[in-house]
């Protein structure tokens, strides 16, 4: 039986070894005042970066009531309702390309993870509540509920700049604009790490290790990296997007860039000179800290549904 005195969350998404979503949860997950139920398609180590990999077997979580992908990944509300194990407080759905049949019966939010390539049209007519994770694509109605980072996955490096291993680091898909920095870097000597693949404890470690993390999102959007570089506590270098400058400070937070020739530039600089690499890693761990981790972005959905005041 439910502790009557607990919230009670029902968490739909697809369930990839990596997701926006699963950080979402584990941040529900660490609440005492709150119990959480998740379903959706599961993927197992599958997931559809650069046309299909599969990730270590260490990354995968398995959801409550595991959903088989079939050929493309839906759910259907009713089905669920017949499903779960109690009356939910409030359903979220982490939408990555979700394809639902109805809605649930209560209150429902639908969090938009990817509205920079997303259409999603027919979820703010479905939902109750439409968070939209990232402002440049903001439609009437919508609330802002920026990324995150996780305050286990995403921990300050406690190692001195002058002891890491890579002087520059992007874990991510592999763009053009990404690996053309990449080349100029590694042109000019310096120990770089662009890949994509490693997460969780993989990519912390990398992390730790690393002197300026990079991000270049090409689509305007700030994309989850930014906080977790910056939660990492390592010199961020990144592109100016409308809702990264409108959060941080340049100079004091993040150097940026809108250039190839500009972002080597400043990357050069941080590496020529450790100590203001390591202040800024410093400044740009306070700047997200707590209120930019995934625990604060799930409090505000909880306030926003109006289950906290």
């Amino acid at each position: 039986m439910p502790d009557v005195d607990r919230l009670r969350i029902a968490c739909v998404g697809i369930w990839y070894p990596v997701a926006m979503f699963r950080y979402m949860v584990d941040a529900l997950r660490r609440r005492e005042d709150v119990e959480v139920w998740t379903a959706g398609p599961f993927t197992g180590r599958w997931i559809p970066w650069n046309g299909g990999m599969h990730l270590p077997a260490s990354y995968v979580y398995t959801p409550d009531l595991p959903l088989s992908i079939g050929n493309r990944p839906e759910v259907s509300y009713p089905f669920l309702e017949a499903k779960k194990p109690w009356e939910p407080d409030l359903w979220i759905e982490g939408n990555a390309g979700l394809a639902v049949a109805g809605r649930p019966i209560g209150k429902y939010a639908v969090v938009g993870t990817d509205p920079h390539v997303l259409d999603y049209s027919g979820a703010r007519r479905n939902a109750d509540i439409f968070f939209n994770m990232q402002k440049p694509y903001m439609q009437t109605g919508d609330i802002w509920l920026p990324y995150g980072y996780d305050p286990v996955w995403h921990s300050q490096s406690r190692m001195p700049v002058g002891e890491r291993e890579w002087d520059a680091s992007l874990i991510g898909l592999q763009y053009p604009n990404r690996m053309a920095l990449n080349q100029r870097l590694s042109a000019l000597g310096y120990k770089t790490n662009f890949q994509n693949g490693p997460a969780y404890q993989d990519a912390r470690a990398i992390y730790y290790s690393t002197k300026v993390g990079i991000n270049w999102s090409s689509l305007q959007d700030t994309t989850a990296r930014v906080y977790e570089l910056m939660a990492f506590g390592i010199a961020p270098v990144l592109n100016r997007v409308p809702d990264l400058v409108e959060m941080f400070v340049e100079g004091r937070d993040f150097e940026g860039f809108s250039t190839l020739d500009e972002a080597v530039e400043k990357c050069r600089s941080l590496l020529e000179n450790p100590a203001q690499a390591q202040a800024l890693g410093e400044r740009a761990r306070k700047a997200v800290e707590g209120r930019h981790s995934w625990d604060a972005r799930m409090e505000q959905v909880l306030k926003a549904a109006g289950l906290l005041s």
